[in-house]
């Protein structure tokens, strides 16, 4: 947004000069202007909002203003937005909050239409844990609505912001008196009756339900219309307007939607706990790193053929000691098959998205596959396959054998009665191998034309994607990526996908990386335990999904396991939150490293707890391969 260089700006700076430098307006409401500013001593950037002059003239609207910001001020939690200053100068009413680095709810919407289920569902939750404990502390916000919540660029994390008509526990309101948005109006609201936090979560599902679906419940020509829907009519289930969601969101939604106040979630506590089960929602992958994972090289069967062809020139040449040359031009289409992958990678990352995104995609990938095998590869091998393939993994070993000349084949004299006269002994050799190879190609075409496996199941199962997986999750793949990592890089066009852990563990990432230098050094365990944490709420995620799988829900041996799983996923995701929150906590200006501390050893101490259940889970993926879902 461009700065309106007004006179109220330069009255403004001039008043403010030696402690605050203006940079630009960031947006404009009815109740002030906002600007972003540099304050001089600390160096950092915050936000400036300011009463309009002509309005500042009004003792009323000069009182409510201040009343906002000592409110807000009163307000310590990592999702509402935090003040630092109330203050007059130069005939200026104005406060100082922080600087959220984002955009609001309602642009976001406005520009990138409905949300994703996960990322709905955790901003849901976040704005609920704020309400929550602006509730806990008497304030009502009566304003919940898309522009008075804020999207953090880097984190995504949710912040309240706007307390400019909340309503304190001391407040005397004046019955019949309607304010607040009427879009996002609770009934009660409406009507001028008397408020609690339950009207904010009717606010705050009207916000869900525009999030999700891209629509309001309701809509009206006039006011008066709109505000009588709002009181009488039932809210259309936000399921039928976005028929894809999750069935726990879109309940959720529709229960804080009801018309009576104590048929909606008591508190913004209850509200975010029936979200949690939602905020692991399984999305499919965005269609970057799908193109990537399924990227093909057009040229790929040439290379192929070329490096058989000098493959079979190495082996001819091992006993005359020349294979050196013919295995490098074997090995030459590494080269450009490698360019050609790195350029598709390059350009994901470009896309915005990094390291884990990538380690999670191969992860999907790979239990797909996976899944695919079980469903292949499911009973027993039947007696002629097991022929089949023994036939042809002998000729084939036979045909490279003879190819090679490690072994010369010695024609028996017996034999030489049955051969044409002028067929000489090395002439026979060729001969024979290559009948050898054809009855190799032969066999090999029938073994895979009839889907005869050519290694064990277990091995398979082993093996598919295992290389993939292991690269991308070692120090070779960490660097490559970071060497094909642009330095301009567009914000990643969907993260919705991200399991919890992994945005948890990006969103600690970032937020440790940005601490002062003495505190990344006195928290320096702190990446190891959140890469294990991680991990293992990753392995437990798919242990839950295979035990599902495998009608765990229902009683039986494997039913104490699949809650044993489920209590551990909860567990080690609810400590990557506690980190996150604490780590938030010490952004706000927490200077007491005490609660983070004794966080980071409590999840040390799921490591016992996480050990014990990998013989569990092996022996689960024992038995999974052998059991195949029935298709609904």
């Amino acid at each position: 947004m461009a700065t309106r260089v007004d006179g109220e700006f330069l009255a403004l700076q001039a008043a403010l000069a030696g402690e605050y430098s203006l940079e630009r307006e960031l947006g404009r409401g009815g109740m002030g202007v906002v600007y972003l500013a540099r304050e001089v001593q600390l160096n950092r950037l915050v936000a400036i909002k300011v009463l309009p002059s002509v309005l500042a003239e009004r003792p009323e609207l000069r009182e409510r203003f201040v009343r906002e910001a000592r409110l807000a001020a009163s307000l310590s939690h990592p999702n509402i937005v935090p003040i630092h200053r109330v203050s007059e100068a130069g005939g200026f009413v104005f406060f100082v909050m922080a600087y959220v680095d984002g955009e609001t709810l309602g642009e976001r919407l406005r520009s990138g239409g409905p949300l994703g289920p996960a990322a709905a569902t955790r901003m849901l939750r976040e704005v609920a844990w704020a309400l929550a404990y602006a509730h806990g502390r008497g304030v009502i916000h009566r304003d919940v609505k898309p522009d008075n919540v804020l999207l953090e660029k880097n984190t995504g994390r949710a912040l309240v912001t706007d307390f400019g008509i909340a309503l304190a526990k001391d407040d005397d309101a004046t019955p019949g008196r309607v304010m607040g948005t009427a879009q996002f109006m609770s009934p009660e609201q409406a009507t001028g009756s008397t408020v609690d936090g339950r009207s904010d979560l009717y606010s705050l599902a009207v916000v869900g339900y525009l999030a999700v679906s891209g629509r309001l419940p309701f809509d009206a020509d006039s006011l008066p219309a709109l505000l009588a829907k709002q009181v009488a009519e039932p809210a259309p289930s936000v399921g039928r307007i976005a028929p894809g969601l999750p069935r726990p969101l879109a309940n959720t939604i529709d229960r804080c939607l009801r018309k009576n106040p104590s048929e909606r979630f008591a508190t913004g506590e209850a509200l975010a706990d029936a979200l949690e089960d939602t905020s692991v929602v399984r999305t499919q992958l965005p269609a970057p790193l799908r193109l990537w994972l399924r990227a093909s090289d057009p040229l790929r069967p040439l290379y192929l053929m070329w490096s058989t062809v000098f493959f079979f020139g190495t082996l001819s040449e091992l006993r005359r000691g020349d294979w050196p040359a013919t295995l490098g031009f074997m090995l030459l289409p590494v080269i450009p098959t490698f360019t050609f992958h790195a350029r598709k990678l390059r350009k994901v990352l470009a896309a915005g998205y990094s390291l884990p995104d990538v380690q999670h995609a191969v992860k999907v990938w790979q239990a797909e596959k996976r899944e695919e095998l079980a469903f292949e590869s499911d009973g027993p091998l039947p007696r002629a396959f097991q022929i089949l393939r023994g036939a042809t993994l002998a000729l084939v070993a036979l045909f490279l054998v003879l190819v090679s000349g490690v072994i010369e084949l010695d024609i028996p004299y017996a034999l030489w009665r049955w051969i044409p006269l002028g067929v000489s002994a090395h002439l026979l050799r060729q001969f024979i191998t290559a009948g050898t190879g054809l009855l190799a190609g032969v066999t090999a075409i029938a073994s895979h034309a009839l889907g005869v496996p050519f290694l064990p199941r277990e091995m398979k199962r082993d093996l598919t994607g295992g290389i993939r997986s292991w690269f991308w999750n070692s120090r070779a793949g960490a660097l490559l990526t970071r060497v094909l990592t642009p330095r301009r890089r567009a914000r990643a066009v969907s993260v919705d996908y991200r399991p919890t852990e992994m945005a948890l563990g990006l969103a600690v990432d970032e937020l440790f990386d940005a601490l002062p230098k003495s505190y990344r050094v006195h928290l320096a365990g702190l990446p190891a335990v959140v890469r294990r944490l991680e991990t293992a709420a990753s392995a437990n995620r798919v242990h839950v999904e295979q035990l599902e799988s495998l009608g765990a829900d229902v009683d039986g041996p494997l039913s104490a396991q699949l809650g044993e799983a489920r209590k551990m996923l909860a567990q080690t995701v609810a400590a990557l939150e506690a980190i996150r929150l604490d780590l938030l906590r010490l952004h706000g200006g927490e200077t007491d490293l005490r609660p983070i501390t004794s966080v980071l050893d409590a999840s040390q101490q799921l490591g016992a707890e996480l050990d014990r259940l990998t013989s569990a889970k092996s022996e689960v993926e024992r038995i999974a391969p052998r059991v195949v879902p029935t298709p609904a």
